[in-house]
């Protein structure tokens, strides 16, 4: 099935060269383009980068009964797998990615039907030159400038042996400025190969909450996610994310609190739940899309503020202090003469 993983361009780099590393607890992909595409966006905002999309096939239950079942976490095509999985790039469109000497050398053995050990390596003096001087290039801002014509000739000019052998055909080559598609990596193999390392009390209570959000127990589950927003983790709003489809009301709402809490986070897994006809799921779901939403934040306060639901008010009112008091006066007016007296006390309140 195809997956997809929203990162940043030094990341994707660094994925290229040394395989996806489950920081965080884990390493996430999705069957939703849009949802990556959002995550990388937020990444490169918290970094300061550019977003990019990485796509790749993954066969899920191969890899469960490779590593394990409690290595896997997926639902609602969301898909956490916590071991770390080395790559091979496919294709790339991006000349930013192949600024790097393995990525370059992947793409040049592709291209040749090679692989590693007969074709260019990456220590190659001419890969080397080559990715630095792409890299240069990046820097100075003048890499959205460099044409394919020149890339060609600065590889025959280092690597003759292996861009001799590459027929120069602009439309054909897929090698383009960065778009807004995916790059092609295929997973290859789970590396456990890394040297053993000494476990933390943290660490260890890592493991154990993330144990706990498989559980069989729905106040296991809450409490595992609980223990991740106490620690802090960046991929809290994912882990949220996978229990949105719980069988259990509590966990789903658990999540959705926290959700609420997240500093980021985005709309397309929340919006079926604002529709729910259980109210304490629906309340969550509407303070978060109210503290997501960034473009569309004064609809959802609004729908959750007119909520028949008493519940449903109280708690989208809740955020109503993080918002200008001026420059949403009109929903603060609502609020204060809502016929429940906590949303009252909220329109109030100061932030």
């Amino acid at each position: 099935m195809e997956f997809y993983h929203g990162t940043t361009l030094s990341s994707a780099r660094g994925i290229i060269e040394n395989g996806f590393r489950p920081r965080g607890g884990a390493v996430w992909f999705t069957t939703n383009w849009n949802y990556a595409k959002n995550r990388a966006e937020q990444k490169a905002r918290r970094k300061n980068g550019k977003p990019v999309v990485l796509k790749t096939e993954l066969e899920i239950e191969a890899l469960r009964t490779s590593l394990g079942n409690g290595k896997i976490h997926g639902r609602g095509g969301i898909v956490a797998i916590r071991e770390r999985l080395s790559v091979e790039l496919l294709q790339s469109n991006v000349f930013e990615l192949l600024a790097c000497p393995v990525a370059l050398s992947q793409w040049i053995n592709y291209q040749l039907g090679r692989y590693a050990h007969n074709g260019v390596s990456q220590n190659h003096w001419g890969i080397v030159r080559l990715a630095h001087w792409m890299n240069n290039r990046m820097k100075s801002g003048t890499g959205n400038r460099i044409s394919l014509q020149e890339f060609f000739e600065k590889g025959r000019q280092w690597l003759p042996a292996f861009f001799d052998k590459i027929p120069f055909n602009p439309e054909g080559l897929p090698i383009q400025h960065l778009q807004n598609d995916a790059i092609a990596v295929r997973v290859l193999y789970t590396d456990t190969q890394e040297a053993p390392r000494q476990f933390s009390e943290l660490d260890t209570q890592y493991t154990k909450a993330i144990a706990d959000i498989s559980d069989g127990k729905p106040k296991q589950r809450m409490r595992g996610l609980q223990f991740l927003e106490k620690v802090g983790t960046e991929e809290l709003f994912d882990w949220c994310v996978l229990q949105l489809e719980d069988e259990s009301v509590d966990v789903v709402c658990n999540a959705l609190r926290i959700m609420c809490r997240c500093d980021d986070g985005y709309t397309a897994p929340i919006l079926p739940h604002a529709e729910s006809e259980n109210r304490r799921i629906r309340a969550g779901a509407l303070a978060a899309l109210a503290k997501h939403a960034a473009d569309d934040s004064e609809r959802w306060f609004e729908r959750g503020l007119k909520d028949p639901a008493a519940c449903v008010r109280m708690e989208v009112a809740k955020l109503l202090p993080t918002l200008n008091r001026i420059e949403y006066q009109d929903l603060f007016d609502i609020a204060r003469h809502d016929p429940n007296p906590a949303v009252k006390h909220f329109a109030k309140k100061r932030h």
